[in-house]
């Protein structure tokens, strides 16, 4: 997959530690391997080092590696496959793919990305708006993340597949009823995207048990935890052990 220049969009040349467009325009490899190529804000934006450890601790205990191992079996070595919002690359650090681009907006999160992952080129770069050229990916995919639909169509290929992970009803609903008043579940209506067609929506659950500090670091991987008071956080500390349902989506979009 060719990298566009973020200044004239021209194609860049890794050259050394690197990449370089004919205008000379230069983006140097940071120490840990992910390439910035983001012009509008040299501060670290995205998820935060706390949120970024959080996750990271959760996910390495293994109860998300089912459904990493469904999303892996889509995929073939010789597709070219793009991770929209990878973070810290947990789930494409695992893809089989040779050819691999991981974006993200959180520096914390591509530091270790691409400190533990060279099968994976990482760019800081926002999604809604990346450096990769027309029609380069086979597979385009987003897990628990913002949908940016016209990049999407933009860089798959003619017949290439979108792969799309969201919660289903159900997720982490006993988590909800520990914590709030009135929980409710997740809607699932389906997700219209022009230029592509869903061919397949596939549920996929898992019930487990959790356990002490990882039940605060999935609440903490969320979008609910900023939004949720410290008297209901507090809630969390009452548990040393929580059955949750671990309940997904992931649907399957072709390009037309």
């Amino acid at each position: 997959m060719n990298i566009l220049c973020p200044v004239c969009k021209k194609k860049l040349q890794k050259t050394g530690n690197s990449y370089q467009c004919e205008n000379r325009h230069c983006f140097d490899l940071a120490k840990e391997g992910y390439l910035n190529l983001n012009l509008h804000n040299s501060q670290n934006t995205g998820d935060n080092q706390e949120m970024i450890r959080a996750r990271k601790n959760f996910l390495h205990q293994g109860y998300y590696s089912f459904l990493r191992d469904e999303i892996n079996g889509m995929l073939n070595e010789d597709d070219a496959l793009i991770d929209l919002a990878c973070g810290e690359g947990y789930y494409t650090s695992w893809f089989k793919c040779q050819d691999k681009i991981g974006i993200d907006l959180s520096k914390t999160g591509l530091k270790y990305a691409a400190k533990h992952d060279k099968s994976t080129l990482y760019l800081l770069n926002s999604i809604f708006h990346n450096p990769l050229e027309d029609e380069c990916a086979d597979k385009v995919l987003t897990i628990f993340a913002p949908l940016a639909k016209q990049e999407i169509v933009r860089l798959l290929k003619k017949d290439g597949v979108f792969i799309m992970v969201r919660p289903d009803r159900d997720h982490l609903i006993e988590l909800k009823q520990l914590i709030y008043e009135h929980p409710y579940r997740n809607e699932t209506e389906e997700i219209q995207i022009d230029g592509l067609k869903l061919i397949s929506e596939i549920p996929i659950r898992r019930k487990e048990k959790v356990v002490g500090q990882d039940i605060a670091d999935l609440f903490m991987m969320t979008p609910y935890y900023n939004t949720t008071s410290q008297k209901d956080k507090d809630k969390l500390q009452t548990a040393d052990e929580l059955e949750i349902s671990f309940s997904f989506l992931i649907d399957i979009y072709r390009k037309e």
